[in-house]
């Protein structure tokens, strides 16, 4: 699979096309973590999403409560520092 990641690079780095050649020499730039991305089925999803979840509360909440207030409402919805 990272053989055709090389391939696929070298092939589009060069084509007329803008857009395909500006999207091989970006994945060239960052050629470690796209090969990690392809080569291993881990991912940061849950973590990413767990974020973004919080930072939405937390936006909503903006200026209107303190940081006690924040608190009771991350552990009423179940995030508490167990569990992340």
């Amino acid at each position: 699979m990272v053989k055709m990641l090389y391939l696929f690079v070298e092939k589009y780095s060069k084509k007329l096309l803008k857009p395909l050649r500006s999207f091989a020499e970006g994945l060239k730039r960052d050629i470690d973590a796209v090969e990690n991305a392809v080569a291993y089925d881990y991912s940061n999803g849950f973590v990413e999403g767990t974020n973004s979840r919080l930072k939405m509360i937390k936006r909503t909440m903006y200026g209107r409560c303190g940081r006690q207030l924040l608190e009771a409402k991350l552990r009423y919805m179940g995030y508490n520092n167990n569990n992340g």
